[in-house]
């Protein structure tokens, strides 16, 4: 007698691995924090705003973060302001970014800035934020 409740062994063997899809929603997941976390500076800094804003195309900058207290940083590392010329010095095909926090001592922009331009760079941008995102 064929009990219709009975188990087919064939079906049992045709699963479906889930495996290959478990790896790809993880590398995505990898991925996509990945990129979110090299669209930020290290820093937080509250940035100007600005009625001539411009988006930035992707390249590869020179990101100087100069922060509320003055100090000057290059990633998650505080530089002296003797090391900001060697930095540059460093990276000299980079174009500049500069995240500057707007109660920021101007002193510690200007001598960036001037630390650049003695060495011949004109290649840098100043973010801000749009004047819509007030």
């Amino acid at each position: 007698m064929h009990c219709p409740f009975d188990h087919d062994d064939d079906l049992m063997d045709e699963r479906i691995d889930l495996t290959p899809l478990i790896d790809a929603v993880f590398l995505l997941l990898i991925f996509f924090i990945m990129a979110t976390t090299f669209l930020r500076p290290a820093l937080e800094v509250s940035l100007p705003d600005s009625e001539s804003a411009a988006t930035l195309e992707q390249r590869d900058w020179l990101v100087i973060t100069i922060a509320r207290d003055g100090n000057i940083y290059h990633g998650d590392d505080v530089i002296s302001r003797s090391e900001v010329a060697a930095l540059l010095q460093h990276h000299p095909d980079k174009p500049l970014n500069f995240y500057v926090d707007k109660h920021a001592p101007f002193e510690s922009f200007a001598h960036v800035v001037d630390q650049a331009q003695a060495q011949g760079r004109v290649d840098f941008v100043v973010t801000t934020l749009p004047h819509d995102r007030r």
